[in-house]
């Protein structure tokens, strides 16, 4: 009997990659699908459970966005064929490495001229809130209850820096602004909140800023 559980534990990694495998598969077919009814693709990356609305079309690792994929695999999209790539409140969850290695994916993917636009948690309130000895309301700054641990200040940088390890990179204006031009955007710069785009929930904590390749 125990033999038998070992064996069907030993299965599960199996059948998810068989299963991932022909949701990848899918997911390329309505990628072609996409290319040839659009004249026009805009896409948002690490959507979540959250369906595409009017032009946009959302990509993630979950079965509600418009098209399941795992990220880490680039994007499914041949070369200069979206005009625009949006980011949420995804990037922090990547390394510096992981990151610079996926802007070179929305670069490849976009067209000539085509933007990026990012939003990103604003480190700077948490870590200027430590220093300067602010309190900040946990009900407003500490949104997912899990990840604060309510000791000392310190649990402020705590919060933002790993997000009870869910994040592995922060963010500041000057350094959001600094990695696209590193990456070859072009005309970066800070943007305003845009309700037809970003979480009106989390404009208080979030830096905008867009590029064009």
């Amino acid at each position: 009997m125990i033999s038998g559980i070992k064996m069907s534990i030993k299965k599960v990694p199996l059948l998810m990659a068989v299963v991932t495998a022909i949701r990848h598969h899918l997911s390329k077919r309505k990628v072609r699908k996409i290319l040839r009814e659009r004249s026009q693709i805009f896409v948002e990356v690490g959507a979540g459970d959250k369906k595409g609305q009017g032009d946009w079309i959302t990509i993630d690792l979950t079965r509600t966005c418009d098209i399941y994929w795992d990220l880490r695999k680039g994007l499914p999209f041949p070369n200069e064929s979206l005009e625009k790539i949006y980011s949420s409140h995804f990037f922090e969850h990547l390394s510096f490495t992981e990151a610079q290695q996926f802007l070179d994916e929305c670069k490849r993917a976009l067209v000539q001229g085509g933007m990026f636009s990012i939003c990103v948690p604003n480190a700077k309130i948490y870590l200027e809130a430590y220093v300067k000895g602010i309190a900040l309301d946990p009900d407003k700054f500490f949104g997912w209850k899990a990840a604060y641990n309510r000791t000392t200040r310190i649990d402020y940088v705590n919060y933002t820096a790993y997000m009870a390890g869910e994040h592995k990179y922060m963010f500041d204006e000057e350094n959001l602004l600094y990695i696209l031009e590193l990456k070859g955007f072009k005309n970066c710069r800070l943007r305003q909140f845009d309700p037809n785009l970003d979480l009106r929930e989390r404009d208080f904590e979030s830096i905008y800023a867009e590029g064009e390749k």
